[in-house]
Protein backbone atom coordinates (compact mmCIF):
# COMPACT_ATOMS: atom_id res chain seq x y z
CA UNK A 1 0.00 0.00 0.00
CA UNK A 2 1.45 3.35 -1.05
CA UNK A 3 1.06 6.23 1.39
CA UNK A 4 1.56 9.92 0.65
CA UNK A 5 3.25 11.44 3.67
CA UNK A 6 2.85 15.03 4.71
CA UNK A 7 5.69 17.19 5.97
CA UNK A 8 4.12 17.03 9.42
CA UNK A 9 4.23 13.22 9.37
CA UNK A 10 7.87 13.25 8.30
CA UNK A 11 8.79 15.67 11.09
CA UNK A 12 6.92 13.61 13.71
CA UNK A 13 8.72 10.44 12.64
CA UNK A 14 12.07 12.23 12.64
CA UNK A 15 11.53 13.56 16.17
CA UNK A 16 10.41 10.16 17.45
CA UNK A 17 13.48 8.50 15.94
CA UNK A 18 15.83 11.08 17.44
CA UNK A 19 14.33 10.54 20.88
CA UNK A 20 14.47 6.78 20.33
CA UNK A 21 18.19 7.03 19.64
CA UNK A 22 18.86 9.24 22.67
CA UNK A 23 16.84 7.15 25.10
CA UNK A 24 18.22 3.86 23.76
CA UNK A 25 21.72 5.11 24.44
CA UNK A 26 20.86 6.49 27.87
CA UNK A 27 19.14 3.24 28.90
CA UNK A 28 21.77 0.99 27.25
CA UNK A 29 19.18 -0.70 25.06
CA UNK A 30 21.66 -0.94 22.19
CA UNK A 31 25.30 -0.20 21.63
CA UNK A 32 26.02 2.74 19.30
CA UNK A 33 25.89 0.76 16.04
CA UNK A 34 22.87 -1.17 17.25
CA UNK A 35 21.06 2.10 18.02
CA UNK A 36 21.81 3.43 14.54
CA UNK A 37 20.50 0.22 13.01
CA UNK A 38 17.35 0.43 15.15
CA UNK A 39 16.74 4.02 14.06
CA UNK A 40 17.26 3.07 10.41
CA UNK A 41 14.82 0.21 10.83
CA UNK A 42 12.32 2.57 12.44
CA UNK A 43 12.60 4.93 9.48
CA UNK A 44 12.08 2.14 6.97
CA UNK A 45 8.95 0.75 8.63
CA UNK A 46 7.56 4.25 9.15
CA UNK A 47 7.65 5.07 5.44
CA UNK A 48 7.16 1.64 3.88
CA UNK A 49 4.49 0.83 6.43
CA UNK A 50 2.94 3.45 8.66
CA UNK A 51 3.35 5.11 12.06
CA UNK A 52 1.62 2.17 13.76
CA UNK A 53 4.45 -0.06 12.55
CA UNK A 54 6.96 2.21 14.27
CA UNK A 55 4.89 2.23 17.46
CA UNK A 56 4.80 -1.58 17.50
CA UNK A 57 8.57 -1.64 16.94
CA UNK A 58 9.09 0.69 19.90
CA UNK A 59 6.81 -1.44 22.08
CA UNK A 60 8.84 -4.51 21.14
CA UNK A 61 12.14 -2.81 21.95
CA UNK A 62 10.85 -1.34 25.22
CA UNK A 63 9.26 -4.56 26.47
CA UNK A 64 12.36 -6.54 25.54
CA UNK A 65 14.58 -4.10 27.42
CA UNK A 66 12.39 -4.28 30.52
CA UNK A 67 12.68 -8.08 30.77
CA UNK A 68 16.37 -7.86 29.90
CA UNK A 69 17.01 -5.54 32.84
CA UNK A 70 14.80 -7.55 35.21
CA UNK A 71 17.05 -9.09 37.90
CA UNK A 72 20.01 -8.13 35.74
CA UNK A 73 22.55 -8.48 38.56
CA UNK A 74 21.55 -12.14 38.96
CA UNK A 75 21.87 -12.74 35.21
CA UNK A 76 25.25 -11.02 35.12
CA UNK A 77 26.48 -13.02 38.09
CA UNK A 78 25.62 -16.25 36.25
CA UNK A 79 26.73 -14.90 32.84
CA UNK A 80 23.27 -15.09 31.32
CA UNK A 81 23.21 -11.41 30.39
CA UNK A 82 23.16 -9.81 26.94
CA UNK A 83 26.19 -7.51 26.51
CA UNK A 84 27.75 -5.71 29.44
CA UNK A 85 24.61 -3.85 30.51
CA UNK A 86 21.94 -5.67 28.57
CA UNK A 87 22.57 -3.77 25.35
CA UNK A 88 21.89 -5.38 21.98
CA UNK A 89 24.44 -5.16 19.19
CA UNK A 90 23.90 -4.37 15.52
CA UNK A 91 23.86 -8.08 14.65
CA UNK A 92 20.98 -8.62 17.10
CA UNK A 93 19.04 -5.75 15.55
CA UNK A 94 19.61 -6.89 11.96
CA UNK A 95 18.69 -10.52 12.49
CA UNK A 96 15.70 -9.71 14.71
CA UNK A 97 14.33 -7.11 12.31
CA UNK A 98 15.15 -8.55 8.88
CA UNK A 99 11.83 -10.31 8.33
CA UNK A 100 9.93 -7.24 9.54
CA UNK A 101 11.83 -5.11 7.03
CA UNK A 102 11.05 -7.58 4.23
CA UNK A 103 7.36 -7.44 5.15
CA UNK A 104 7.49 -3.62 5.13
CA UNK A 105 9.07 -3.64 1.66
CA UNK A 106 6.41 -6.08 0.44
CA UNK A 107 3.73 -3.78 1.86
CA UNK A 108 5.16 -0.92 -0.20
CA UNK A 109 5.75 -2.66 -3.53
CA UNK A 110 3.39 -5.65 -3.67
CA UNK A 111 0.09 -5.38 -5.54
CA UNK A 112 -1.35 -8.18 -3.38
CA UNK A 113 -3.77 -7.17 -0.65
CA UNK A 114 -2.23 -9.19 2.15
CA UNK A 115 -2.42 -8.34 5.87
CA UNK A 116 1.12 -6.96 5.94
CA UNK A 117 0.81 -5.20 9.28
CA UNK A 118 -0.43 -8.45 10.82
CA UNK A 119 2.53 -10.31 9.31
CA UNK A 120 4.86 -7.61 10.62
CA UNK A 121 3.38 -8.06 14.08
CA UNK A 122 3.72 -11.84 13.82
CA UNK A 123 7.41 -11.50 12.96
CA UNK A 124 8.06 -9.44 16.08
CA UNK A 125 5.78 -11.56 18.23
CA UNK A 126 8.21 -14.43 17.66
CA UNK A 127 11.24 -12.33 18.60
CA UNK A 128 9.46 -10.89 21.63
CA UNK A 129 8.41 -14.36 22.78
CA UNK A 130 11.97 -15.60 22.42
CA UNK A 131 13.39 -12.61 24.31
CA UNK A 132 10.87 -12.96 27.15
CA UNK A 133 11.39 -16.71 27.30
CA UNK A 134 15.17 -16.39 27.37
CA UNK A 135 15.43 -13.49 29.80
CA UNK A 136 12.83 -14.75 32.27
CA UNK A 137 13.51 -18.44 31.69
CA UNK A 138 17.06 -18.11 33.01
CA UNK A 139 15.55 -17.34 36.42
CA UNK A 140 14.06 -20.85 36.55
CA UNK A 141 16.60 -23.54 37.43
CA UNK A 142 14.28 -26.35 36.27
CA UNK A 143 15.41 -26.34 32.65
CA UNK A 144 14.75 -29.08 30.09
CA UNK A 145 16.16 -29.53 26.59
CA UNK A 146 13.23 -29.18 24.21
CA UNK A 147 14.35 -32.03 21.94
CA UNK A 148 14.72 -34.64 24.69
CA UNK A 149 12.80 -33.10 27.64
CA UNK A 150 15.69 -34.14 29.88
CA UNK A 151 17.07 -31.85 32.57
CA UNK A 152 19.86 -29.62 31.35
CA UNK A 153 21.84 -26.57 32.43
CA UNK A 154 20.03 -23.25 32.57
CA UNK A 155 20.88 -20.86 29.74
CA UNK A 156 21.64 -23.53 27.14
CA UNK A 157 20.31 -23.08 23.62
CA UNK A 158 17.07 -25.02 23.33
CA UNK A 159 16.51 -25.07 27.06
CA UNK A 160 12.93 -24.47 28.19
CA UNK A 161 11.27 -24.12 31.58
CA UNK A 162 7.76 -23.55 32.86
CA UNK A 163 8.56 -19.96 33.80
CA UNK A 164 10.21 -19.35 30.44
CA UNK A 165 7.24 -20.75 28.52
CA UNK A 166 4.78 -18.57 30.43
CA UNK A 167 7.00 -15.56 29.76
CA UNK A 168 7.27 -16.44 26.06
CA UNK A 169 3.49 -16.62 25.77
CA UNK A 170 3.21 -13.28 27.56
CA UNK A 171 5.66 -11.67 25.12
CA UNK A 172 3.72 -12.92 22.13
CA UNK A 173 0.41 -11.83 23.67
CA UNK A 174 1.73 -8.31 24.33
CA UNK A 175 2.55 -7.81 20.64
CA UNK A 176 -0.75 -9.38 19.56
CA UNK A 177 -2.71 -7.17 21.95
CA UNK A 178 -0.92 -3.98 20.89
CA UNK A 179 -1.51 -4.84 17.24
CA UNK A 180 -5.20 -5.44 17.92
CA UNK A 181 -5.56 -2.09 19.69
CA UNK A 182 -3.96 -0.27 16.73
CA UNK A 183 -5.80 -2.16 14.01
CA UNK A 184 -9.52 -1.90 14.69
CA UNK A 185 -11.04 -3.81 11.78
CA UNK A 186 -13.80 -5.98 13.25
CA UNK A 187 -11.58 -9.06 13.48
CA UNK A 188 -9.76 -8.21 16.69
CA UNK A 189 -10.03 -11.61 18.36
CA UNK A 190 -9.13 -13.57 15.24
CA UNK A 191 -6.09 -11.41 14.49
CA UNK A 192 -5.04 -11.50 18.14
CA UNK A 193 -5.10 -15.31 18.12
CA UNK A 194 -3.25 -15.52 14.81
CA UNK A 195 -0.38 -13.35 16.05
CA UNK A 196 -0.20 -14.71 19.60
CA UNK A 197 -0.20 -18.35 18.50
CA UNK A 198 2.22 -17.79 15.61
CA UNK A 199 4.65 -15.98 17.89
CA UNK A 200 4.50 -18.60 20.63
CA UNK A 201 4.78 -21.57 18.26
CA UNK A 202 7.71 -19.93 16.49
CA UNK A 203 9.42 -19.46 19.85
CA UNK A 204 9.32 -23.26 20.21
CA UNK A 205 10.77 -23.58 16.73
CA UNK A 206 13.52 -21.20 17.84
CA UNK A 207 14.29 -23.49 20.78
CA UNK A 208 14.38 -26.58 18.55
CA UNK A 209 16.72 -24.87 16.09
CA UNK A 210 18.88 -23.76 18.99
CA UNK A 211 19.11 -27.28 20.39
CA UNK A 212 19.71 -29.01 17.07
CA UNK A 213 21.81 -26.50 15.14
CA UNK A 214 23.05 -23.65 17.34
CA UNK A 215 24.51 -25.98 19.97
CA UNK A 216 26.45 -27.69 17.18
CA UNK A 217 27.64 -24.37 15.71
CA UNK A 218 25.63 -24.98 12.54
CA UNK A 219 23.63 -21.78 13.00
CA UNK A 220 24.29 -18.58 14.93
CA UNK A 221 21.86 -17.11 17.46
CA UNK A 222 20.97 -14.40 14.96
CA UNK A 223 20.26 -16.92 12.21
CA UNK A 224 18.02 -18.88 14.56
CA UNK A 225 16.12 -15.68 15.41
CA UNK A 226 15.76 -14.91 11.70
CA UNK A 227 14.32 -18.34 10.93
CA UNK A 228 11.98 -18.21 13.91
CA UNK A 229 10.69 -14.81 12.82
CA UNK A 230 10.18 -16.14 9.28
CA UNK A 231 8.33 -19.18 10.59
CA UNK A 232 5.96 -16.93 12.54
CA UNK A 233 5.00 -15.10 9.34
CA UNK A 234 4.51 -18.40 7.51
CA UNK A 235 2.31 -19.69 10.34
CA UNK A 236 0.28 -16.50 10.70
CA UNK A 237 -0.59 -16.07 7.02
CA UNK A 238 -2.48 -19.35 6.39
CA UNK A 239 -4.02 -19.07 9.88
CA UNK A 240 -5.28 -15.61 8.93
CA UNK A 241 -6.62 -16.87 5.59
CA UNK A 242 -8.35 -19.82 7.26
CA UNK A 243 -10.15 -17.81 9.92
CA UNK A 244 -11.27 -15.25 7.34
Amino acid sequence: MLYVFSLQYILVVAVVLVFLFIFSQALHMFDFKGALAAVAMGAVVSFLGYITWLILLIIFASASHIVTRYRFSYKKEHRYQEGEQGERKISNVIYAGSIGIIVAIANFVSPLHLPYFLLFAAAFAAITADTFGSEIGTLDSNTYLITTMKRTVTGINGGISFLGEVAALLGSVIIALCYSLMSINGRILDDFLAIALAGFISCQIDSILGAVFENRNKLSKGQVNFLASLSSVLIALPFFIYIH
